[in-house]
């Protein structure tokens, strides 16, 4: 998870932003009256952030009266904002590229905006930007209208999660040999966890192996390896050839090392660890492996 400091525009001024031009006087008078109640809303919400509490919000306090205005509020998104050539749209693409990479998962591409609490069970949150986070399309599809029922059943916030002072991104090798001996027919796994560390707070980790399987990151990580180990595989020959299988150890470490920039839990740096972690893989597997 990718912690970002984005300078985004309060609640305020997007709602008036989002009313400002193409919108009849008899829709800018309704919508009018629900601007005190989206800034607040927009404020308990980010309490609720820097407090990991967004369990204790209740739904039915972030929402107008009517069924009507319900729909105004989340038509003030999808028309207002999202909308091409509607007067939100700049904040929209603003908060689409703070950076090019989800930081849900750091994998995929940036390509919509989420709601980090659903706009159908909270519509005062609709446009409020601290409540809207750049995300790639598996990870929106992935999370759907989820809310959390607990501290631990939160995923991590972007704007207001930084989990990057330990480590807790691990991976091991694994290899299954077969039981008529062939050495040439192993077969290979890189598995990837969350080992949250020892002087966390429990629901931290709890948090974050929640996050880890709500966006289903071992598997999004693990699909990234192949490419990786079969270019790699050919480069340790060389390595192998000059020093052996601590050489290549190292050399793996090396690497790791050089991986935790600027991040240290990326898929990466743990792949490279578990490799090096690996005598099977040090002492020629790596052939095997980058052979498929």
């Amino acid at each position: 998870m990718q912690h970002l400091t984005p300078t985004l525009p309060g609640a305020r001024e997007v709602f008036r932003l989002c009313v400002s031009s193409k919108i009849s006087t008899a829709k800018l008078a309704a919508l009018s009256q629900h601007e005190e109640p989206v800034v607040q809303a927009a404020d308990r919400y980010e309490q609720a952030c820097r407090a990991a509490a967004l369990h204790k919000l209740d739904p039915k306090s972030f929402r107008p009266d009517s069924d009507d205005a319900v729909d105004d509020m989340i038509d003030m998104y999808n028309r207002r904002m999202r909308g091409l050539e509607h007067p939100g749209r700049p904040i929209y693409e603003r908060i689409k590229n703070l950076q090019p990479k989800c930081p849900l998962c750091g994998i995929g591409r940036v390509r919509q905006v989420d709601h980090h609490l659903p706009k159908s069970r909270y519509p005062y949150l609709a446009v409020a930007p601290v409540n809207l986070v750049p995300v790639c399309g598996d990870c929106n599809f992935v999370k759907l209208d989820q809310i959390p029922a607990s501290k631990e059943e939160q995923t991590l916030h972007p704007y207001f999660d930084n989990v990057e002072d330990e480590r807790w991104l691990r991976a091991e090798f694994l290899i299954h040999k077969p039981d008529n001996g062939d050495a040439g027919t192993v077969d290979w796994q890189v598995r990837f966890f969350v080992d949250p560390p020892d002087v966390w707070d429990p629901q931290l980790g709890a948090r974050i192996i929640h996050h880890f399987n709500v966006f289903h990151l071992a598997e999004v990580y693990e699909a990234q390896v192949a490419d990786e180990l079969d270019t790699l595989g050919f480069m340790l020959e060389t390595v192998f050839d000059g020093g052996g299988c601590e050489d290549v150890r190292a050399h793996l470490l090396d690497v790791a090392h050089q991986r935790t920039r600027p991040r240290q839990n990326n898929w990466m740096t743990a792949l490279y660890e578990a490799l090096a972690a690996s005598d099977w893989y040090c002492s020629g597997g790596f052939t095997l492996v980058a052979a498929g």
